[in-house]
């Protein structure tokens, strides 16, 4: 047995001494691992303790056949690191979702602000594929890569697209006349 994987033989006689140790020797290595996927310091200090909590855990689990206990743990610690990350970005697009169905869509398109003829004037003036992609971004509320899935088209399209007809609707409309809502 490897000196790296001398530690988890008195793990598994439950000698949290020897664990400690391994995890003073090894936090700054795996404090790096999940801030580097999650780039923020709090969220790798958690998921560190979340990870030293599973690897005691499951202590028993460990191969020492099969490889060194630090590229085990350090799995683990991207495992968690990457799970974090897809964690929040569900909870963001459930968040986004909700907030769609809470607005009013038919008092904006209803409601005369005094501009809206004339933004929908300057939308004319764009090419169909302009029009077609900012009128679903931003009065349908599809999100960039909604759009790309939709119109079957690459995600670096919608992009350019989206950035063109803006700078195009830049130039069109005289933006001091837009008041803010």
């Amino acid at each position: 047995m490897s000196k790296g994987n001398y530690a988890i033989a008195y793990w598994d006689s439950e000698n949290e001494e020897h664990f400690k140790v391994f995890c003073i020797e090894n936090h700054q290595t795996l404090l790096r691992i999940a801030r580097r996927i999650v780039n923020d310091q709090q969220i790798a200090e958690e998921i560190v303790q979340d990870v030293y909590l599973e690897v005691w855990n499951k202590r028993t689990q460990f191969q020492p056949d099969k490889g060194k206990l630090s590229s085990w743990v350090s799995q683990i610690t991207r495992n968690r690191a990457i799970d974090r990350i897809k964690k929040e970005q569900r909870r963001f697009k459930e968040t986004v979702v909700e907030d769609r169905h809470l607005v009013d869509r038919n008092y904006y398109l209803q409601e005369d602000f005094g501009t809206k003829e004339m933004v929908y004037r300057a939308l004319d003036s764009l090419k169909t594929e302009q029009q077609e992609i900012l009128k679903l971004i931003y009065i349908d509320g599809y999100s960039q890569a909604e759009v790309a899935s939709k119109k079957n088209i690459p995600l670096g399209t919608v992009k350019s697209r989206t950035r063109l007809g803006i700078k195009k609707l830049k130039e069109t409309v005289d933006t001091s006349l837009l008041e803010m809502v």
